[in-house]
Order: structure tokens, then C-alpha cells, then sequence
């Protein structure tokens, strides 16, 4: 299987060793897959996905049904940086119906831009079940104030060393992390409501419009209210 547009697909076989400059999730549909990532080997059954992260080389001769997702650039921050080990999820509850809505959709419009959403919502069940505790806190509670001292405790670490950690498992600070994951929750609203940029502020955790404006212009490179104006104007083109 060769890299190829990053987004969703149905294949028929993965063959051989290789990696992907993208995390990738794989679902066998009608049969079990074996898998070799890294040194370790795991079976993979009809009843379970596969998460292999960016550049981890892997190797499946696979003969059969796969629905592949491959992680979108566009589908947010915290979709690329959480999960740094592979894991087997066994589908049950939401995830299982996210699986089966994914592929309802692609039956009935193989280009379909809306499994984007539905594959953003899953792939935020795995971060809720796999994620470290400290990181999984930071997405669970981006809006109240954190401190490092708070998060290495989670972790059992001591400062220096969480620092260390954390950048292992993310690529970057925990300073960082937490402006990228406040900035994507501000998109949101920006693009989905009518909140004025000073509420969006503190919703998201900022106390003032000032530290807000600095922040997401770091993280995207305009202001909150050229980003709006920026959305808007494209939804009225497509108009």
C-alpha cells in the first residue's frame, strides 16, 4: 500500500514493510490482519482497529477488505500529536458506530467531505481512552488555568523530567500544547458562532482579549477577528 492522498479509503491489501509521514488507522472488515510494527507482532481482529503513529515502520501481508483513515492536516492540532505508540481498540459503543457511520458514508459517496467530521470525532475517543493522564487533562480542561507543577504530578514526575516527557510524546512543550489545543477550541467558535471575540476569550481559557489576540495570532498568523472574516468569506464564495 503507497502513500497517497491523506484522507480516507477502502483497500483490498497492505503488503510489505513501510511507513507513512502521517498516523494512519487500519480496520480489517471481514477478517483478521496481522501486523508487525516495529519488532512487535499483534493480530488484529474484524472487531478491532489498529493505530500506527507517523514514520513508525510497519509490515501486514493482508489479502482482504481494510477501511484505512489516514490523519487529515486539517482536521486540528491535537489529532497529530497525542499518541505516540501504536494500540489495538476493540469497536464497541461509539467507536464501533463512528467505524460504521465512516463506512455507510463512503458507500453511499466515495468523495464525501463529512467523514472528515465523523473521523475528527473519532479519533478524539482514542486520545480519551489512550492519552496520557496529564495530556488528556489538558484536552479535557483547556479553559481552566494549568500549571506544570499540577501536570507532573499527574504523571508522577518531578518538572524538569515531565518537560523531558512530554515533549517525547507530543514534539513539543506543555506551553505550547496547551495554546495549540485553547487556539483550535477558539476556531471552532469563531467559525460555528456568533460569540464575540471577548466571550470566545474566556471561554477558552484566556483572561483578557489582548493575551486571546497574542496567542492566536502565534498559533495561526491573524487575529481571531480576520480569522472569522477569513471563514465567512469563503462560506459566502461557496454560496
Amino acid at each position: 500500500m503507497k502513500d497517497g492522498t491523506i484522507g480516507i479509503h477502502l483497500y483490498h491489501e497492505c503488503m510489505g514493510e513501510h511507513s507513512h509521514t502521517y498516523p494512519q488507522i487500519m480496520v480489517p472488515l471481514k477478517k483478521n490482519m496481522n501486523i508487525l510494527i516495529k519488532d512487535q507482532e499483534y493480530t488484529v481482529t474484524p472487531q478491532e482497529l489498529v493505530f500506527v503513529p507517523e514514520g513508525m515502520d510497519h509490515r501486514c501481508d493482508f489479502t482482504g477488505d481494510m477501511l484505512v483513515l489516514n490523519i487529515c492536516d486539517d482536521i486540528g492540532e491535537q489529532g497529530k500529536i497525542m499518541l505516540s505508540g501504536p494500540i489495538i481498540v476493540s469497536m464497541r459503543g461509539q467507536i464501533l458506530q463512528l467505524v460504521e457511520l465512516i463506512q455507510a458514508e463512503l458507500r453511499h459517496n466515495p468523495k464525501s467531505t463529512s467523514v472528515r467530521f465523523l473521523y475528527s470525532f473519532l479519533y478524539s475517543k482514542l486520545l480519551e481512552n489512550h492519552a496520557p493522564p496529564s495530556i488528556r487533562y489538558i484536552s479535557e480542561h483547556y479553559d481552566l488555568p494549568i500549571t506544570i507543577d499540577e501536570l507532573a504530578e499527574m504523571e508522577s514526575y518531578n518538572v524538569t523530567y515531565y518537560n523531558d516527557w512530554f515533549k517525547q510524546q507530543t514534539g513539543i512543550s506543555p506551553g505550547l500544547y496547551l495554546r495549540r489545543i485553547r487556539i483550535e477550541k477558539a476556531k471552532e467558535l469563531l467559525e460555528t458562532s456568533s460569540f464575540g471575540v471577548t466571550d470566545i476569550a474566556v471561554t477558552v481559557g484566556y483572561s483578557s482579549n489582548s493575551t486571546f489576540t497574542r496567542a492566536f495570532r502565534s498559533i495561526t498568523g491573524m487575529t481571531p477577528k480576520a480569522y472569522r472574516e477569513s471563514v465567512c468569506g469563503k462560506a459566502r464564495a461557496v454560496r
